[in-house]
């Protein structure tokens, strides 16, 4: 499964002390938080809409600058994504013409949750911006629940499924993104993000 994910948000810098060479966005440490849009590909993207959610991680430099305007730096990111979709109405009335027990099934909500480790290397673009690539593998859950699916209860020990599926697996990761800085000393910094 590929997924297609556009992260816009803010980037929260938190840097240690640095020494008077360095400029703004090299920063030995960091921090982010963004709402995200996802958009699934593949049978995925045929039986689900595109969904909303959210991401952050933290990272830290494993390199520095030589030249402030001109090295690219290596960071090893962590990341983690949530993500809800709702299953579309062809995909619902398929799994439950194909399965009696979903036959009450009134909507079906997945969800994406990964954990990924992401080499990054950042480029910088002027004194207070910066191109990366972050590239990585982690874990990925997937879950489905199928509302009104099953009138039984977990009380009732011998009822069938409670409608729900997931599932875990490996999952690759890259992209690209920038990040400007909204002020000369480092700090808040503002990115956009592509992932794939």
């Amino acid at each position: 499964m590929t997924n297609r994910m556009a992260a816009i948000g803010l980037l929260l810098l938190s840097a240690s002390p640095a020494a008077a060479q360095e400029t703004p966005q090299d920063h030995s440490f960091t921090v982010d938080a963004a709402a995200i849009y996802l958009s699934p590909s593949g049978s995925d993207g045929n039986d689900s809409h595109n969904g909303w959610g959210f991401a952050a991680g933290a990272g830290a430099r494993l390199t520095r600058q030589s030249d402030p305007v001109r090295t690219p730096v290596l960071y090893l990111d962590g990341d983690f994504l949530y993500s809800r979709l709702e299953v579309a109405s062809a995909a619902l009335d398929a799994a439950r013409s194909a399965n009696s027990s979903l036959a009450e099934a009134a909507s079906a909500p997945g969800a994406f949750s990964a954990l990924t480790f992401d080499p990054t290397v950042r480029f910088p673009v002027g004194l207070r911006s910066t191109f990366y690539l972050p590239g990585g593998y982690g874990w990925l859950h997937r879950g489905l629940s199928f509302n009104g699916a099953n009138p039984q209860t977990f009380m009732q020990p011998g009822g069938p499924s409670m409608g729900k599926l997931s599932s875990n697996s490996g999952v690759f990761d890259a992209g690209g993104g920038v990040n400007f800085g909204l002020s000369k000393r480092g700090g808040l910094m503002l990115y956009a993000e592509v992932r794939v």
